[in-house]
Order: C-alpha cells, then structure tokens, then sequence
C-alpha cells in the first residue's frame, strides 16, 4: 500500500524560514541557510533576495524529496502525518 506525506507546504516554508541564518560574506553577499536542515541554502543580494531564494530553495528542496521518496527534514512547529494511500496507489 501506497503512503502519503500529508503537510502544509505554505507553513513549512514559513516555519523553515523562521529558523533561518544570515550571513554577509567578504563580497557583500547575504547567505542564508538553515542550520538544521542540509542543503537548504541560498544567497542574494540583500537581505530580501536572500530570504525568496532559500524560500525557493526550501520548496523545491521538499518537493525533490517527496518525489524520490526521501525524508523531509523535521521542522519545529510543522507535524506531517504519513497515512496509507490506498485510493492513490497507481
């Protein structure tokens, strides 16, 4: 039987992007990044840029995940129930 990762992606963008690090490099580049979640990453030219590139990243990062079957990282305040699919099994 199928299983299905039910969540609100809306809120664990928000939620991730709570947790979020910044950083200005010698080049004057902002780098943000989430410390407790690999490969949630981005950077920008300010502020603003870097905080829409890792929500970007953030979305993309979990949809590649649920499409090869992965674990999305666990965020604070985000519960995602994995339930049986059996309507959905191809």
């Amino acid at each position: 039987m199928s299983k299905i990762q039910m969540f609100s992606m809306a809120h664990y963008v928000q939620a991730a992007l709570t947790q979020a690090r910044y950083e200005i490099d010698e080049d004057g580049i902002v780098i943000a990044s989430i410390p407790e979640a690999s490969g949630f990453f981005a950077q920008g030219e300010n502020f603003e840029d870097a905080r829409q590139n890792l929500s970007d990243v953030i979305e993309g990062n979990v949809l590649l995940a649920l499409q090869l079957g992965l674990p999305i990282p666990p965020m604070t305040g985000v519960t995602i129930e994995v339930q049986d699919a059996p309507a959905y099994a191809a």
